[in-house]
């Protein structure tokens, strides 16, 4: 076993250490790793490319960490160096499993990667992962992830070459372009090689554990990620970001109270990557309240004008037709990260 950093996370290369680790639940495991963890199968070819596969950069989503432990356990090789990313272990171990996006005092492990200003913990970990990784002849790499509200299977290409969108279709039939530039693992890769990250629906439904293995054993069979293939079936892009203003107090369903401004309608989740007619009503506010979301565009101009309105009985609705993605359904993922996102459909 080969360890580097060792005070930001552990690597392991090959399958002689890593093995014995196995062993026990999924659970048992994280506590095992106790840390981030890099792992390295090498490949069969004599001089093999590589492929990375990251799942955990939110504590919150078991699935792709199960469909990684699927194929470590299995112990297969592949032609490539395979590389395995375990993020955050720690957030995915406390307060039981699986209940934190990232914990108090800590920041989200997929927005700090290639920010250049390595001052924190996780921004070194980052880094040092990335120095890693561009000593390998990287082909292609994948993220996996699960949303917190419904929403269909789909992958997020940020740089939509015609290599990273046919890698895309093969995991996913949508595709969610993704113009943010967050710091996502993702993004700083996309330089490099294609990369994409899938969206497998809600955690802790094996239904969704099942959907993040097939993909993963598509994107290992794969034989050559540089050819070009049919691109996906339905294509998004995003275009505005709309998050609950930091002072604004508020819940997902139940009464409106004084204690809160703001009660959003349950259920709007349904929504995403459909549409919200405009006239819906999202929410409630005490009548007199000011607009108590705020949307910017992808250059961060203020929309919120553009799609929303508090009507004089304190309805809050959506002015004109939109197309939600990622709309959320717990206060702590909201402050988090976001409500959700507006994008446009483009095939």
């Amino acid at each position: 076993m080969v360890r580097a950093d060792l005070d930001l996370y552990q690597r392991f290369d090959g399958y002689d250490d890593l093995k014995p680790l196995l062993d026990g639940s999924d659970e048992d495991v994280l506590v095992t790793l106790g840390k981030p963890t890099l792992v390295r199968i090498p490949g069969t070819d004599p001089r093999p490319r590589a492929r990375l596969v990251s799942a955990l950069l939110h504590g919150n989503e078991d699935s792709g960490y199960r469909a990684v432990l699927d194929v470590l356990r299995a112990g297969g090789h592949y032609p490539f160096d395979l590389w395995v990313f375990i993020g955050n272990v720690r957030a995915a171990s406390h307060d039981g499993w699986f209940a934190h996006r990232y914990l108090d005092g800590q920041e989200d492990f997929n927005r700090t990667w290639a920010l250049n200003a390595p001052t924190t913990r996780m921004r070194r970990c980052a880094d040092a992962v990335l120095d890693v990784l561009s000593e390998t002849d990287l082909d292609a790499a994948v993220d996996i992830h699960n949303n917190t509200g419904v929403n269909p299977y789909y992958a997020i290409v940020p740089d939509p070459t015609d290599e990273a969108l046919a890698l895309a279709a093969v995991v996913a039939d949508t595709v969610l372009r993704w113009p943010l530039r967050a710091h996502t693992l993702m993004e700083a890769l996309s330089p490099v090689c294609p990369a994409v990250s899938i969206e497998c629906g809600l955690p802790g439904l094996p239904v969704n554990h099942a959907y993040a293995a097939e993909a993963l054993r598509r994107f290992l069979a794969l034989a050559a990620v540089h050819e070009t293939g049919p691109g996906p079936q339905q294509m998004f892009e995003m275009q505005h970001r709309v998050v609950v203003r930091p002072e604004v107090r508020f819940a997902f369903g139940g009464a409106l109270a004084d204690e809160l401004d703001l009660v959003l309608n349950v259920g709007l989740d349904a929504h995403n990557f459909g549409m919200l007619l405009a006239g819906t009503t999202l929410g409630r506010v005490h009548p007199g309240a000011a607009m108590p979301l705020l949307a910017t565009d992808m250059r961060g101009r203020d929309t919120s004008g553009r799609f929303f309105d508090v009507r004089r009985d304190g309805a809050l609705v959506v002015t004109e037709d939109v197309t939600p993605v990622m709309w959320t359904t717990t206060v702590q993922q909201t402050r988090r990260d976001c409500l959700c996102y507006f994008a446009r459909r483009r095939l």
